[in-house]
């Protein structure tokens, strides 16, 4: 897809960045787990699809399973060495809708917080539960969404109004204290990156 950050490097095969030759933690056939850029937190990831879609809310159903079996080895791993993650995507429904996202390519972030983002998001957006991926596919697919996962329970916010860019990025930074990290950009993290690979990598080839 042309312009799109993620494609790029898939074509490249090459997802480096400062001085790290090679951020990917964990692949699968159809999708890759590395660390984000702004480092929130040491260990925030993100799980990508190798092909282009806008959102994870438009990836095949038959790639469904799939994305449950990584979503559950990002979690063990995570919750194994830093804490139990918040997910969550921001999902366009079409390359000129956006949801606050920075890059329109299908991407779960995978958190190590323990913080309430729910009640956060209920305050202005209407949601409703989910309980599985085919769920998000059928869901009002023309209106942007945030989808939100803690400890097993998942939910959809239709996004029915204009919202800054990195929306979620911004409430956790403020929850957890960081205000300063709230923009990747600003703060891409990367002593914070080094540190999570360091930690990580070996835990994906164990596990």
């Amino acid at each position: 897809m042309d312009n799109c950050e993620f494609c790029s490097e898939f074509e490249r095969g090459y997802f480096g960045v400062c001085g790290i030759e090679n951020r990917v933690l964990y692949e699968s056939d159809n999708f890759v787990v590395f660390p984000s850029l702004g480092q929130i937190v040491e260990g925030y990831l993100l799980i990508t699809s190798k092909a282009h879609y806008v959102s994870m809310g438009v990836i095949p159903e038959q790639l469904h399973a799939e994305l449950e079996s990584v979503e559950d080895k990002v979690r063990t791993v995570l919750r194994r060495v830093y804490a139990n993650p918040l997910f969550f995507e921001h999902g366009p429904d079409s390359e000129r809708r956006c949801a606050g996202n920075c890059i329109d390519h299908a991407h779960f972030h995978c958190v190590p917080v323990d913080i309430e983002l729910i009640e956060e998001l209920s305050k202005d957006f209407p949601y409703e539960q989910i309980f599985s991926f085919r769920e998000l596919r059928n869901h009002n697919s023309h209106i942007p969404y945030f989808f939100v996962e803690k400890n097993g329970q998942r939910y959809i916010f239709d996004i029915d109004h204009d919202i800054p860019s990195q929306y979620i990025r911004k409430i956790i930074a403020d929850k957890i204290g960081k205000p300063e990290r709230r923009d990747w950009a600003v703060y891409p993290g990367f002593n914070e990156m080094k540190r999570t690979i360091k930690k990580l990598k070996p835990e994906f080839i164990s596990s």
